[in-house]
């Protein structure tokens, strides 16, 4: 029995060249030829057993289908949704449960460790099925009665890893529409204050130092002495840089997981505009005597070093995200076992 090679004119032919960009595409079509030369030499061998043909026609559909997601170019809609994604893997992943189905007797102890590598990453440890695969594996002598076995781990985990993988996806869009609707706010705010630097004030009063005669009642971040349509924007622009520097330590010290879809990118996005959120509330708070024992700002400098000290704060508000984005890691990663992450929707 043969993939017949020429099934559908979306596939991935001769050239072996993807047209669009995406790392996943590259690991779909490798994993799908992988498949397919498995399960035309499994069939070879086993060309006696005609009731296989339906098997290997089964996962041939599936690698085409898988290899038509992998060469199209999808919009902005089918990203959002993971269509593209989750379609290429599901058909993959469905040829490789049913792959096990036609692999010689012999191999079957051979694959046992990846198929139980599998079930710890997404199953859980109690798992009846993944420990009986386990005591199979343990005892050595997994056969021909242990097909349907290995198989429905395949299955369960692969089912589980798309649920998780779904969450991470869920999370992603979740802080996408956060920073849109963030950046907006900011933007409007910043726009105020340009246009009515009045209604946003942002200079330092310096209640304390005037009563002494030594300085003027007030001095803003430009420098002024009175409001000006540029104090809002320079303030915005020192928090962003604040956030920045955050961005930048915390990159030291986050280690990226092997997962369908990066949160990284999204996180470090919404630092910006919770930076100049953080650094604009911040000097309010502080010009507007609410903290105790706070005489005011006295000068430019302290001003923009208050509002980057702000801006570098947004930490403790996104902290949190970046805790819920690494638990939804763990949890759809396969380096991790199975309960390390957060698995509450």
């Amino acid at each position: 029995m043969a993939f017949d090679q020429t099934a559908s004119p979306e596939r991935i032919g001769d050239t072996g060249v993807l047209r669009w960009p995406g790392t996943w595409r590259v690991y779909v079509a490798t994993r799908s030829e992988e498949i397919r030369a498995d399960a035309e030499r499994a069939l070879t061998m086993r060309d006696g057993a005609g009731q296989l043909v339906s098997v290997g026609d089964g996962i041939g559909r599936h690698l085409e289908r898988a290899e038509v997601y992998a060469r199209s170019r999808h919009g902005l809609r089918r990203w959002l949704t993971g269509q593209a994604i989750e379609g290429a893997w599901s058909n993959v992943n469905s040829a490789t449960v049913m792959l096990y189905g036609v692999l010689p007797t012999a191999e079957l102890c051979g694959r046992g460790p990846e198929v139980a590598a599998i079930g710890r990453a997404y199953l859980p440890g109690d798992d009846p099925r993944l420990t009986h695969l386990q005591t199979r594996l343990a005892a050595g002598d997994l056969g021909e009665d242990d097909r349907p076995l290995m198989q429905s781990v395949l299955r369960a985990a692969y089912t589980a890893q798309a649920m998780e993988t779904g969450r991470v996806r869920s999370f992603r869009n979740l802080l996408l529409g956060g920073v849109v609707m963030l950046s907006l706010i900011v933007l409007g705010v910043v726009t105020i204050g340009a246009i009515w630097p009045d209604v946003i004030p942002m200079c330092g009063n310096q209640s304390v130092v005037q009563a002494q005669g030594l300085m003027p009642a007030q001095i803003c971040p430009t420098g002024s002495l009175r409001p000006s349509r540029g104090d809002v924007p320079l303030v915005a622009l020192i928090g962003m840089l604040g956030a920045a520097l955050a961005t930048a330590a915390s990159l030291s010290t986050r280690s990226e997981l092997s997962t369908r879809y990066s949160l990284a990118v999204v996180q470090n996005m919404l630092k910006a505009p919770a930076g100049v959120a953080t650094s604009v509330l911040g000097l309010l708070i502080l010009n507007s005597g609410f903290v105790p024992g706070f005489a005011g700002l006295g000068s430019q400098p302290a001003i923009l070093v208050w509002a980057m000290a702000f801006g570098y704060g947004q930490q403790v508000v996104t902290r949190f995200v970046d805790q819920r984005a690494d638990n939804l890691l763990l949890a759809a990663s396969p380096l991790t076992p199975a309960g390390r992450g957060t698995r509450a929707a």
